[in-house]
């Protein structure tokens, strides 16, 4: 007569699980570099949406006569420096360039651009 066993033996069951296991390290780990992307794109979003309402207000604050000479301008809101810049070009009638810099330890955005005062 013959024995006939039926079920895993022991080790099908540890081959198995070192396999779900591997493959539980592998989707944490991939879980945890998307965490980290995530963070340090919502910074970078953070600071390009500071500069570019921070252009717009200078922008609008050209147009409307209440700036009328070059400046710079340093400020600091919560961990984020705010440099601002408006220079006068020399070659152009009441155009002004608007340089906005937003530093976050070792993360910059500069956003630049032109305005023509009405």
């Amino acid at each position: 007569m013959k024995n006939k066993k039926d079920g895993f033996s022991s080790i099908e069951c540890i081959i198995s699980l070192s396999i779900i296991c591997t493959l539980i390290y592998m989707v944490s780990v991939s879980l945890y570099n998307n965490y980290f992307i995530l963070n340090n794109n919502i910074s970078k979003i953070e600071m390009t949406n500071i500069a570019k309402s921070n252009l717009d207000y200078i922008k609008r604050s050209i147009r409307n006569n209440n700036i009328s000479s070059s400046y710079n301008d340093t400020e600091i809101i919560n961990e984020y420096e705010i440099k601002k810049i408006v220079e006068e070009s020399e070659y152009y009638y009441k155009c002004y360039k608007v340089v906005i810099e937003v530093k976050k330890n070792e993360n910059i955005r500069r956003l630049e651009s032109y305005v023509l005062q009405q």
